[in-house]
């Protein structure tokens, strides 16, 4: 099909946007309400964009003609490879198989206890402050630390790892600033594997290196491609779902009493939260001619797919804008759909609902600092930079 005169079309600037900058929810909110729910828009190269459920499902669960191959729009020639997000089926299934025992709830269960002291350590650090700047002092460190120890880094790199992901992430760095830190990523990993080949821990890497895959173990090639996708996600990923989170709880009273006053609503609040604030668009590489929602799109092209879009579908969810938890259920995607869901969700959610009932228990109530702006990052993962929060500490004197 010949689809050079891609229609319609609509600006939109998923890295650049000033209102993404302003605050990336609401600019994605006004992209539902007006945007076509298939469009054209001309930034960086060209490229289409699904914005309504039914559009974005389409694209998530047809991998053989949306592929994952290139995970940034622009593409990045020398994009590093990452399994097995960056691989299609047939290549994708096996590789998926071998990783997905370690991350199921049951495998995961044994780190409750460790998760929750880390929750306990870390809170604790600033619960008599009465104040945090929320992504420095907690958001980053809670989920990073826990992702270090579980495989296998050093936490006295802490600060050198977390660093290397918030530039990695920024989407105003020049390509070859993010080729280094790829680099740089790179390094740390092809280190850790030559250590734990030497010498095995109880660590993921130690069990990823001695596993046997298809009759074989896995090459330093396929190690490092695993990792590196492992060591971005678990290095902001949830950094940024926490901190969402917050945001929204600092400004509603009634959902932070529930917390307090009942534990087990916890999960159903990280579930409505990251319905409301998902915060990832997927890039796909259109692999044949085709067409979503009835509009032409041509093999060659690409199409982002901003993951908020199911859970703010009215067909999906009733009043969608809102935040609430006595939904029948909480529908969304905002840990992907299809072959491609994310393999942490389990972990991520279990970290979620332990800091959250740790941070009720010890800090309880709080708010947000007005004083200081918001600042937003665009791009295939957006983020807030900054948070910061303020509390009355407990058993302080009036």
């Amino acid at each position: 099909m010949n689809n050079s005169a891609h229609a319609p079309v609509f600006e939109f600037d998923y890295i650049n946007d000033p209102a993404i900058h302003a605050d990336v929810h609401k600019a994605y909110w006004k992209l539902k309400e007006e945007a076509p729910a298939v469009f054209w828009t001309p930034h960086h190269g060209g490229h289409w964009v699904v914005n309504t459920s039914d559009t974005a499902m389409e694209v998530l669960r047809h991998p053989e003609t949306f592929s994952s191959k290139f995970l940034a729009i622009p593409p990045n020639p020398a994009q590093q490879t990452m399994i097995p997000e960056s691989l299609d089926p047939p290549e994708h299934r096996a590789y998926r198989q071998l990783l997905r025992p370690f991350f199921e709830k049951t495998a995961i269960a044994p780190l409750a206890p460790r998760i929750e002291e880390w929750a306990e350590k870390l809170i604790g650090a600033v619960a008599d402050k009465g104040e945090c700047e929320f992504v420095d002092e907690l958001g980053s460190r809670f989920p990073v630390s826990i992702f270090m120890e579980m495989f296998g880094f050093p936490l006295e790199k802490f600060d050198l790892f977390r660093s290397t992901v918030v530039e990695f992430f920024d989407s105003q760095v020049q390509e070859e600033k993010r080729k280094m830190l790829s680099m740089r990523v790179i390094g740390f990993l092809t280190e850790l594997i030559a250590e734990r080949r030497a010498e095995p821990r109880e660590d993921l890497i130690s069990q990823l290196v001695s596993i046997d895959f298809e009759g074989r173990k896995l090459n330093d090639e396929e190690l490092i491609s695993i990792g590196f996708l492992m060591f971005l996600a678990g290095l902001d990923t949830v950094v940024t779902a926490l901190t969402f989170g917050m945001r929204h709880l600092a400004t509603d009273k009634a959902m932070q009493a529930q917390m307090i006053a009942d534990p087990d609503s916890i999960p159903a609040c990280v579930d409505e939260m990251m319905r409301r604030y998902a915060f990832v668009s997927v890039p796909r590489y259109i692999t044949q001619d085709t067409e979503v929602g009835g509009v032409a799109m041509s093999a060659g092209e690409f199409v982002l797919v901003p993951l908020s879009s199911v859970g703010w579908d009215e067909k999906q969810t009733e009043c969608p804008a809102e935040v609430r938890t006595d939904r029948p259920a909480c529908r969304h995607a905002a840990f992907g759909s299809g072959i491609h869901t994310c393999l942490g969700l389990h972990l991520a959610r279990m970290e979620m609902i332990t800091f959250y009932r740790v941070w009720a228990k010890r800090v309880g109530h709080f708010t947000l600092n007005t004083d200081q702006p918001l600042h937003f990052r665009g791009g295939p993962v957006q983020a807030l930079e900054a948070l910061n929060l303020s509390w009355e500490v407990k058993g302080a004197k009036a």
